[in-house]
């Protein structure tokens, strides 16, 4: 059974392998250069009035009418992919998981492969604990694409301009396939390892 639980895990890293080498050669199409937005006169002035504030921050008292301007107000000439990246709620989330999902993948087979071949239990329990970490952090990384495909479907100007590039996407089946192996391949583990 833990040959089997090899064999699976290996079928899952495959169409997992699939979608991600897909979803690379989508993403290198090439996109054309942005051009930068145009700026007001008085947006550059309400940033540097804000920015002179912010200098002398004790100093001198502030205006009673001014209002409070956001990072990205301040920040006129950031492009749109530093705004953009300062506007998401946990920045890097994406590039984290993209590279923690099949990092673990690949060291959780190799254990897992420790331990069909040793049939020593620590392999098998250190095997399943870095199989849920790959696990937490595939569904981290679903959760994150399909955020940014609903926003890019929501708006595709500002889906260019994003720091992560485009959604990694791939077919339902593929997607589906993947998740179904992973499932079974934890359902398996976690039976060799109580057994074990």
């Amino acid at each position: 059974m833990a040959v089997a639980a090899l064999l699976l895990w290996l079928c899952t890293a495959s169409i997992g392998a699939y979608m991600l080498v897909t979803a690379v050669h989508a993403g290198n199409v090439e996109q054309e250069p942005e051009e930068p937005a145009p700026v007001s006169a008085e947006a550059v002035a309400r940033a540097f009035a804000a920015a002179s504030r912010t200098a002398d921050k004790g100093r001198e008292p502030r205006p009673e009418g001014s209002a409070k301007l956001s990072r990205n107000d301040r920040d006129i000439f950031a492009p749109a992919s530093l705004r953009q990246a300062r506007a998401e709620p946990l920045p890097g989330l994406k590039d984290l998981a993209e590279f923690t999902h099949p990092a673990l993948a690949m060291i959780g087979i190799g254990f897992w492969l420790g331990y069909v071949v040793s049939h020593d239990r620590l392999f098998a329990v250190i095997g399943l604990g870095i199989l849920l970490g790959a696990i937490c952090a595939g569904v981290s990384l679903f959760t994150v694409n399909t955020r940014a495909a609903r926003r890019a479907a929501a708006d595709p100007d500002a889906a260019a301009t994003t720091t992560g590039g485009a959604p990694l996407t791939a077919p339902r089946l593929v997607l589906t396939l993947h998740a179904i192996g992973a499932s079974l391949t934890l359902l398996f583990a976690i039976l060799i390892a109580v057994r074990a």
